[in-house]
């Protein structure tokens, strides 16, 4: 090799080796995409300052799940973006610019769909409706619990709801979906693990009579327990992450029933915590219980209020340890947190009412709200109004995306929808995920139908004290019970 050559291949091996070296030491700088968009607050709400100045590590606030955003002056810095969404506004005071208003969008016929209007669903169109509306609403698209609960709907942000209204299999159903923040971060299986909590009701439990109610007044096309009873009707309550329906949902019927059997002298809010902690046999506390269990211990040893026994559970997701023995008399009860107010309710035992649709409406007019039993499937937890009626839009991307599981909320009313142009009946149900979810905290089902199940099993009960009301009922009982022996003669 000449002298020349030498030279040329040993400047090119310096060469490379000083490009190797450079990107090792100084690394091609790269961008965060950052957490912008995402409503709620996370700087304001740190305390006892927002520690906006200098840089500080410590100062996060969690978001989506197990993330975390920063709201120190670093989170600005050039190579990334990792400040919390409201740094600017609340460290800088620099309000964030309205977000353009999504107007609709096209499909491939031309045909504008207006945003929150209805529209035909068709197979063609569908995953265009959905990317446009992806592009313009930044959306989380990932496999947390909202995108595998509305894989072919519209999912829209939470303070710019979509409505969905479409034909499918002819199928007609009206009601709106929205991505609740709050389930950001679970996945699909803690949704029907942790929100939902009611165990199928065991073989001996679905064979009890159903009592068969014959109405003696005309039944109204709309009725509310609310408007019936003012005052005297649970109020919505929030669960957590604990699968504890079946203990919402019973103590929250003894409430109400109460209230309205006692004319207001027993109004108290029903410790759902005791019947976690204390009625563990055989049940699973957080995770599932059976409601027959929880109407035995509720009649065979009563509940305090709320008042005395207050709900951690939704916090901790652990049913806890029990902090009032069975044996106590009211007189030594020691409320954990500390008050005066001692008092044990207790339930007589429960009676199913029939699958009969003005069955379950003549009891709930006369006796107060309802408790029942419904299968929940994935697109329910993104219900934010109308009346649901379950899509099958999950199976077609999968069956990883398709869960269910069963759920107990309180019927406490029915009517009829005419928004949509054509009648939908429906039942008005009060459920346990908090005022932030649905319609206030209540939700609207397709009525008359048995649809999830939501008229297959009906449970109602009386609180301890009406026994002339208990001794007509049995009276009644018999008398259509001989009533309907001699029409099958």
């Amino acid at each position: 090799m000449a002298k020349g050559e030498r030279m040329v291949s040993a400047r090119t091996e310096w060469a490379l080796l000083l490009l190797f070296v450079r990107s090792i030491v100084l690394p091609v700088p790269t961008s965060a995409i950052g957490f912008g968009g995402i409503p709620g607050d996370y700087c304001l709400l740190r305390k006892p300052v927002q520690c906006c100045n200098n840089r500080d590590d410590d100062c996060t606030m969690p978001i989506l799940g197990n993330h975390l955003c920063y709201c120190d002056r670093f989170c600005k810095r050039d190579d990334g973006d990792d400040c919390c969404p409201d740094f600017r506004a609340v460290c800088e005071g620099i309000q964030p610019s309205p977000s353009p208003q999504i107007k609709g969008c096209h499909d491939e016929l031309g045909t504008f769909y207006p945003a929150g209007g209805p529209y035909k669903l068709m197979h063609a169109i569908r995953p265009r409706v959905q990317a446009a509306m992806r592009r313009k609403e930044r959306l989380p698209y990932s496999r947390r619990l909202a995108a595998q609960s509305l894989p072919r709907t519209i999912q829209a942000r939470k303070d710019r709801p979509v409505a969905y209204t479409g034909f499918s299999s002819a199928t007609y159903c009206s009601w709106k979906a929205t991505n609740y923040s709050t389930f950001w971060g679970q996945t699909l299986d803690d949704g029907v693990k942790y929100r939902l909590g009611t165990l199928y009701p065991e073989r001996s439990v679905k064979n009890m009579n159903e009592i068969l109610i014959e109405p003696t007044l005309p039944l109204p096309e709309r009725f509310d327990a609310r408007e019936r009873w003012p005052g005297f009707i649970y109020p919505v309550r929030d669960q957590g992450n604990c699968g504890a329906s079946w203990a919402f949902s019973t103590t929250a019927v003894s409430a109400d029933r109460l209230a309205i059997q006692s004319g207001g002298k027993y109004h108290h809010v029903l410790s759902s915590q005791q019947l976690l902690s204390c009625n563990q046999a055989r049940q699973r506390g957080c995770n599932g219980g059976y409601l027959d269990r929880a109407w035995w211990y509720i009649r065979k040893y009563g509940v305090v209020s709320e008042e005395c026994y207050p709900y951690v559970s939704g916090r901790t997701n652990e049913p806890g340890e029990c902090h009032i023995l069975r044996s106590t008399s009211p007189t030594e009860i020691k409320c954990p947190s500390g008050s005066e107010d001692r008092r044990i309710f207790k339930m007589t035992p429960p009676y199913r009412i029939s699958t009969s649709e003005d069955d379950i409406m003549t009891e709930i007019m006369s006796n107060g709200p309802v408790q029942t039993t419904f299968l929940v499937h994935e697109d329910f937890f993104m219900y934010k109004s109308g009346v649901y009626r379950h899509l099958r839009l999950a199976a077609e991307k999968g069956r990883q995306y398709e869960k269910s599981g069963y759920h107990s909320v309180r019927i406490i009313g029915w009517g009829v929808d005419h928004s949509t142009g054509t009648p939908i009946k429906y039942w008005l149900c009060a459920n346990s995920w908090g005022e932030d979810w649905g319609e206030n905290g209540l939700f609207r089902i397709v009525r008359g139908e048995n649809h999830c199940d939501i008229e297959t099993f009906v449970i109602g009960a009386w609180g301890k004290g009406s026994k002339k009301r208990r001794r007509k009922f049995k009276v009644v009982r018999k008398l259509r019970h001989l009533r309907r022996q001699q029409q099958q003669m």
